[in-house]
């Protein structure tokens, strides 16, 4: 069943606005809709704002939950689906990170090509991070990302998205007929 404005307005928890958040995007961009990379930025772009914002920062929020801003470059390497994560950072009303974000995207511009192969000239991700001076440049920009995370509790940066649905749920449902 779709998620309502009433539903949202009525759910007083956090983690379980979360989880019903979560729960639509899933609904809305199933697991076969997201194999298919054009379909799915279809479907993307047809999606309000808010729900599209959440799905664009999913993958920085997994990233920065378990690696940091390079490996984001490194997982994430597709333009589209970089401009879609500024979009969503923006959008969710995280201009800060939203900025940091741009700042390593213009950092890692340059690498998108060998991003995108994996071809590190036989070395490790992390090691040729260090060799470009790469991760030197963005580690201070990581440490200003977790200590919001931590901040905002078990949900890290997913905590934006509880905030911005209380504050615009009419952003994150479908449209009633």
């Amino acid at each position: 069943m779709a998620l309502t404005i009433e539903t949202i307005r009525a759910t007083e928890d956090d983690e379980a606005l979360v989880d019903l958040l979560s729960d639509e995007l899933h609904r809305l961009l199933t697991d076969e809709i997201q194999e298919d990379r054009e379909h799915f930025y279809q479907t993307l772009d047809s999606l309000p704002r808010g729900l599209r914002a959440m799905a664009g920062t999913h993958a920085f929020d997994v990233s920065m939950s378990l690696d940091d801003l390079a490996w984001h470059f490194g997982n994430q390497n597709d333009e589209r689906e970089l401009r879609e994560t500024l979009f969503g950072l923006r959008e969710l009303e995280l201009s800060e990170i939203a900025d940091l974000f741009e700042k390593a995207w213009k950092i890692m511009e340059s690498h998108m090509g060998t991003l995108q192969t994996g071809d590190y000239g036989g070395k490790e991700f992390p090691d040729w991070l260090q060799d470009l001076g790469v991760q030197e440049q963005i580690d201070p920009m990581n440490k200003i990302i977790w200590d919001y995370c931590k901040k905002a509790g078990d949900l890290g940066l997913l905590q934006s998205w509880a905030i911005y649905a209380r504050k615009y749920p009419e952003r994150c449902v479908i449209a009633e007929a």
